[in-house]
């Protein structure tokens, strides 16, 4: 019987997780870093921003691709948060991992889905290992304190109560 190398398991493991539905990925209490790490990206208009800036107000942070289905699932999700709790001060920012060749890619993705919520650029994936994530997509609630509240690996399911809770609870 021969025996797969572990590089080869590696790869299949690393692609399963990679853009995947994730299942439900709520970390534990207790399991969750005590505050989300510095990150900084620029806007898609080449203007630097940093997460510590939105200290003071509760953050949703999406980490997404173009190329990535999940993600393309969860957008609806992610913008009727947007708009039902934006009002009520919830930032809801959607970093892009796609690389600097994309942005025309990126702009008709946000208008094919109505993205009207502000969107990051992170082309080196910084993000992604910022946050301890296996892929995209990624959400992390980020309350004003800076500490991290709920995250979510894979697709935010629609209506998710957790994430709904965890946002009122915070508003």
């Amino acid at each position: 019987m021969r025996v797969p190398a572990p590089a080869a398991v590696f790869g299949v493991v690393l692609a399963l997780a990679a853009c995947g539905n994730g299942g439900d990925g709520n970390d534990a209490e207790g399991t969750l870093s005590p505050e989300a790490p510095a990150f900084a990206a620029v806007t898609l208009e080449g203007d630097s921003v940093r997460l510590a800036d939105l200290q003071g107000a509760p953050v949703l942070l999406n980490v997404w691709a173009t190329w990535c289905a999940p993600c393309r699932e969860e957008i609806p999700e992610l913008q009727a948060l947007h708009e039902t709790f934006g009002p009520r001060g919830l930032r809801v920012i959607g970093v892009t991992v796609d690389s600097r060749s994309a942005a025309e890619d990126v702009r008709r993705f946000m208008d094919q889905f109505g993205m009207t919520y502000e969107i990051w650029w992170d082309p080196d994936q910084t993000s992604v290992s910022a946050f301890e994530a296996m892929g995209v997509p990624l959400t992390v609630l980020i309350g004003p304190d800076g500490r991290i509240r709920w995250r979510h690996m894979g697709a935010v399911p629609p209506g998710d109560p957790e994430l709904r809770e965890a946002v009122e609870a915070l508003l």
